[in-house]
């Protein structure tokens, strides 16, 4: 979305034709960052996942909607010296037969939450991966609070999202009549071991004072039953079976399960692309395909490597950091190679990292030290972030004037517990 954006615009700039097309299966863009918003229900479907047709609507981008099934190269390879051999491009093929001709390819299919091949996961848990999923889960905490259920909520994963999800669900069932727990289930007991120190102490303490019960386990396989409750009615529910860190079998029931671990990139693998065991396709420092001269790779599906001879491959973060960045450098490499300009190697900035913890908590570690900043502040921050990173600027005006009227009813409703909320600068010193 981001480099088809960012490669019209230089189109436009210059006066140079270009035809840019977009291609996805689905007909709205999902802001994956902004997902868990969906989930505690502080922002709209039309904020967190715009149709495309929106978005690209004067751009000079053309959407068009359909599943890849296959791409054919007519010459588009490059010796290992690095010359290019290829003056043509190739077709893109979608499942209803329709073609697509290019001179340049950009893949930027994405990550999904794989099953792990844990028996059972895909079909009983609800992975955080689309607007959809965050949708479904929001639909399943209003059933429990419309009928007065104290449910318990287990969430599968330990990491970041693990977390963050965690924080939102247990948010949402504190704030229901009904109440209801959550438990985090992770090997070990291991939470956000990656993560920033500072960070990892903000999260831990809107965990614990949340009521968030963190479960050593290693889930084995999830089954779906029949609960006979007291009224005679039939709910279902989902068992999960785990093995301990001494490897002891238990199960625990559940009314939800929410599914937080086995990112993938979705890379086909019978295409006939360079790839890593994990699906990302194999890239140069330009992000130009190993051994393609026409053929770019961002995003989760990318992974670079310091030159077309070194077989030492570095797998970047799949985060949408790491998206945003590639997308301008992508842009410009095909821009550079269409007006014989030289290309730029893609050089990853860590910005810092940036985590929901409710509907106004956050935890933002900034990229120098271990300096966090969380609460409101935070979550104003993080807001303020992610509008700025908003696919356009027609889609940035009406997020933020949506913002702006909340803010406005909010304050008409109760000014005093309005103005409470609002960020202390001298929180945090």
């Amino acid at each position: 979305m981001y480099t088809a954006l960012k490669l019209a615009k230089r189109a436009r700039e210059s006066e140079r034709a270009i035809d840019v097309v977009l291609c996805d299966r689905a007909s709205a863009f999902a802001f994956k960052p902004l997902l868990y918003e969906l989930v505690n229900e502080t922002m709209g479907r039309a904020e967190v996942a715009p149709s495309y047709d929106d978005l690209v609507r004067g751009t000079g981008v053309e959407f068009v909607r359909g599943d890849v099934v296959r791409f054919d190269v007519e010459d588009g390879r490059v010796g290992y010296d690095g010359e290019d051999v290829s003056a043509f491009g190739g077709v893109v093929t979608l499942r209803d037969g329709t073609t697509l001709a290019y001179d340049y390819l950009v893949l930027a299919l994405g990550a999904s939450t794989s099953d792990g091949g844990v028996d059972g996961a895909k079909a009983n848990a609800i992975a955080l991966n689309t607007a959809e999923d965050a949708e479904a889960i929001a639909r399943a905490l209003n059933a429990f609070e419309r009928d007065g259920k104290k449910a318990r909520v287990a969430v599968v994963g330990g990491g970041l999202a693990g977390v963050e999800l965690a924080a939102v669900v247990a948010e949402r069932l504190r704030a229901s009549p009904a109440g209801g727990s959550v438990d985090m289930i992770t090997p070990n007991s291991r939470v956000m071991t990656t993560s920033p120190p500072g960070q990892r102490a903000a999260a831990m303490k809107v965990l614990n004072n949340a009521a968030v019960n963190v479960v050593d386990g290693r889930v084995v396989r999830l089954d779906r039953i029949e609960a006979k409750g007291v009224d005679a009615a039939t709910a279902t529910a989902t068992k999960i079976i785990l093995n301990d860190a001494n490897g002891e079998e238990g199960e625990q029931m559940y009314d939800l399960v929410c599914w937080t671990v086995g990112q993938r990139a979705v890379t086909p693998s019978d295409w006939p692309l360079p790839m890593t065991a994990t699906r990302k396709v194999k890239t140069d420092a330009t992000l130009r395909v190993y051994g393609h001269s026409r053929i770019y790779a961002v995003g989760d599906a990318s992974s670079s490597a310091a030159d077309l001879i070194d077989t030492n491959f570095e797998v970047l973060p799949s985060t949408a950091q790491v998206a945003f960045q590639q997308a301008d450098y992508a842009a410009w490499n095909i821009w550079a190679a269409i007006n014989g300009r030289p290309a730029l190697p893609f050089r990853y900035q860590h910005i810092g990292d940036m985590m929901v913890l409710g509907a106004r908590d956050a935890a933002v570690a900034l990229p120098v030290g271990d300096v966090t900043i969380d609460g409101p502040a935070a979550a104003a921050l993080r807001r303020l972030a992610y509008l700025y990173r908003m696919p356009t600027d027609e889609h940035r005006m009406k997020v933020a004037q949506r913002w702006i009227e909340d803010g406005v009813q909010d304050f008409a409703r109760d000014p005093a517990a309005f103005l409470a909320r609002l960020p202390n600068p001298f929180a945090s010193l």
